[in-house]
């Protein structure tokens, strides 16, 4: 590693932590969400952190994400559910893959699924109320349950997507959910879930539902309006101080003019490693990392350095933090954690942290 770099700490006793939480509070199975990288914390070390604490159920956007947790052979015995449509293509691995769900996105694929082989055992039916994305047509569900009974059928589970942060549109679409579960037969299905993130804390306790699906809450994700006191932020943005400069007489600051950054103080820049060439975005500048524990504005990001106005406290080595409190994130940089954090790429090391934790 680079003399000063920075890393991504991933704190597991947070994950566990998180995931206990939701558990506790909601009566209710976790299915964690490791997509895109696990949201950008690195879905291998979340992976392995889930597995030896017990927990063997994930889920995953797609197939080529499954595959990269499967590489890791320490893992026999974890079961990853797919959201997303698998080529056919792909099925003979699958019929030999016990860990891999698919989902049936719509009536044809699920046909094509069980046509090619593929045990009910091992898919999970996705229902589509309208949301843009995938899953079967509510138009299709009496068709559905015909195809279900002449086949006599069993799945490894059902699920749709609350695309609605309205409460009572939500409301309503999570009673409709229930009548089709119903309707088909839930003792049909091994899992039934369909409450994300901001569906745990909308709606509480589903009766229906086996599972709570959670991606942002069980890194501690969160933001004013969707708050959880009990959840802890997972992963920490941790560096050096790669150097102090006194600018005060130069014209410029890297390849930009002092006077188009609109700064007065230039006497303690603090130069960092990171940059948008690592995925710590331009929008970061005039937003705040703390170093020592104290807060200071970040002034300038280049493609490898980021520069931070500074003062005389500051020593070469001195520990900085990016994104200390992540409920600031939107109203300092206009985007959405999630957004942010998956853009940060393997410039940046993540490293898993088993002992102790950070609040």
């Amino acid at each position: 590693m680079e003399t000063k770099s920075f890393v991504m700490e991933i704190l597991e006793k947070n994950l566990i932590n998180n995931i206990e939480y939701l558990k506790e509070k909601y009566e209710k199975s976790i299915l964690p969400v490791i997509k895109a990288n696990a949201y950008g914390h690195g879905i291998e070390i979340i992976a392995k952190a889930l597995y030896r604490n017990g927990y063997k159920e994930f889920s995953v956007a797609r197939l080529k994400e499954a595959t990269k947790i499967l590489e890791n052979k320490d893992l026999n015995g974890c079961k990853i559910l797919v959201f997303e449509s698998i080529d056919q293509k792909d099925f003979s691995y699958i019929k030999d893959c016990d860990s891999i769900i698919l989902t049936a996105n719509s009536f044809q694929e699920l046909v094509a699924m069980i046509d090619n082989g593929i045990s009910s055992g091992k898919i999970q039916l996705k229902i589509d109320f309208g949301f843009g994305r995938n899953g079967i047509d509510i138009l299709e569900i009496s068709k559905l349950k015909s195809y279900i009974i002449k086949k006599n059928l069993k799945f490894n589970g059902i699920y749709s997507h609350l695309y609605a942060t309205d409460f009572k549109e939500g409301k309503e679409l999570l009673n409709e959910f229930n009548k089709i579960v119903l309707f088909l037969g839930k003792d049909r299905f091994q899992m039934i879930h369909m409450q994300n993130s901001v569906g745990i804390l909308l709606y509480r306790t589903q009766k229906l539902m086996t599972h709570m699906r959670s991606g942002i809450f069980i890194y501690g994700l969160q933001e004013e309006g969707f708050f959880h006191e009990g959840l802890k932020q997972v992963f920490q943005l941790k560096g050096k101080v790669a150097g102090i400069r006194d600018l005060e007489k130069s014209k410029y600051l890297a390849y930009s003019l002092k006077s188009d950054l609109n700064n007065i103080n230039y006497k303690n820049i603090v130069k960092i490693k990171i940059g948008y060439g690592d995925g710590f975005l331009k929008c970061n500048e005039n937003t705040f990392c703390t170093i020592n524990k104290k807060s200071y504005k970040i002034l300038h990001v280049t493609m490898d350095n980021t520069f931070i106005v500074g003062d005389e406290s500051i020593r070469d080595g001195d520990e900085v933090i990016l994104y200390p409190d992540i409920t600031l994130v939107r109203k300092n940089t206009g985007m959405h954690i999630c957004e942010i954090l998956p853009l940060i790429n393997e410039r940046i090391e993540r490293v898993l942290k088993s002992q102790g934790t950070e609040n």
